[in-house]
């Protein structure tokens, strides 16, 4: 009956509909408040549990860190990471300020992927998808909050593919996530990529946008991993600059030339470029962040910072991945349970957080769990007195 409760409680929108649902599959009555303390319950449980993996894995000697403690070593070990948000009212935190009740979570997702390294790149000509104008306008609205759209120009047919040859398959998925910032999930999340053998993979990924906090972890933990940013992001960087003050006929055609290089890891050439293009701009005016000389000045500076993670043709060669989609969607599902303008956690965001996780890894954690609880219940008499 508990794994009942705890199963609606970590997937039902709120821990009312859990209720409701319990009544009506299991013919079970439990109170909103006791699906609500028996799912934190477990959660906290389960953070315990991968609190200790995360232990144990720091206490290994060094050559022990990098061996797999298990004989299914994945072809390509891939390992993304990405930021979501959830709203935390605790009267020990300061409220009211920029992003108010609105706070950061972290999730990580380990993949082991299937594909072949090649002697040359796969797929030298862009995907369809990255030139095709209403394409670029949805997507860059959606990651940047760009809305400029080449109306009269479009989209190219000739050598664009629908689809990325050799692109990497996923096999199995576990994911981790926290909010307790990037010292608490680079422990837990090099822990589980350890424990599923990732280490000792020949072809490994770091796969991320270009935040601060994800390429810290990478660089503590995941060193050793080829750094990879997320071709989404940077796209969408270009397309801004390109289509920042310009007409659309003009801005698609520096686009259409500066993805191209971008695809193709050319980055000098489209650091140069951007760069004259900012010169024509000129500074932008103090505390505008919108004009067209800002826009370009970000995506330049955002480029040079990640201008080593950006050898595209290289990794499609190397069967690796290039977008975090992946870890994109995993955190849209999160959110499906997490978010919410009327949610608010205290407690309970850590538990229902890992709860959340473990109902989207694909490796058995939670049949494993439940199958292991037994053993560390701690058993106690319970003495009656008598009058």
């Amino acid at each position: 009956m508990l794994k009942k409760v705890v199963h609606a409680g970590a997937r039902s929108p709120s821990f009312a509909t859990a209720a409701e649902d319990l009544e009506a599959l299991a013919e079970t009555q439990v109170s909103v408040k006791r699906v609500q303390r028996w799912t934190e319950r477990v959660g906290s449980e389960r953070v315990a549990e991968i609190e200790q993996q995360a232990e144990a894995y720091q206490e290994l000697p060094l050559p022990e860190q990098q061996k797999s403690p298990t004989d299914q070593v994945p072809q390509v070990a891939c390992v993304m990471m990405d930021g979501g948000r959830i709203q935390i009212r605790d009267r020990h935190e300061k409220q009211g300020e920029a992003g108010g009740y609105w706070k950061e979570s972290l999730v990580g997702c380990c993949l082991s992927m299937l594909s072949e390294a090649q002697e040359a790149d796969p797929c030298p000509a862009i995907p369809q998808t990255f030139v095709d104008p209403r394409r670029m306008h949805d997507l860059s609205r959606e990651i940047q909050g760009i809305s400029a759209f080449a109306e009269e120009a479009e989209p190219l047919d000739e050598d664009c593919p629908d689809d990325r040859a050799g692109r990497p398959a996923v096999l199995v998925k576990s994911v981790v996530a926290t909010r307790g910032g990037n010292e608490v999930l680079g422990p837990r999340l090099v822990a589980e990529a350890h424990r599923r053998g990732f280490h000792a993979a020949e072809r490994k990924a770091f796969v991320a946008d270009g935040s601060a906090t994800n390429w810290g972890v990478h660089q503590r933990y995941f060193s050793h991993y080829t750094p990879i940013l997320d071709f989404t992001h940077a796209v969408c960087y270009v397309y801004a600059a390109a289509m920042a003050g310009r007409e659309s006929r003009a801005g698609w055609q520096d686009y259409v030339r500066w993805v191209q290089w971008l695809w193709q890891g050319a980055t000098d050439k489209l650091i140069a470029a951007i760069a004259a293009r900012l010169d024509e701009l000129g500074p932008p005016p103090d505390g505008d962040e919108t004009c067209p000389a800002a826009i370009v000045g970000r995506t330049l500076g955002y480029l040079r910072n990640q201008r080593g993670r950006m050898r595209y043709q290289e990794y499609r060669r190397l069967g690796l991945p290039i977008t975090s989609s992946h870890i994109e969607s995993t955190i849209k599902q999160i959110n499906r349970r997490m978010k919410g303008t009327e949610k608010f956690w205290h407690r309970g965001a850590e538990p229902m957080l890992q709860l959340a996780a473990d109902h989207l890894s694909q490796t058995n954690t939670l049949a494993r769990f439940w199958r292991q609880r037994p053993k560390r219940l701690t058993p106690y008499r319970c003495y009656q007195t008598t009058t």
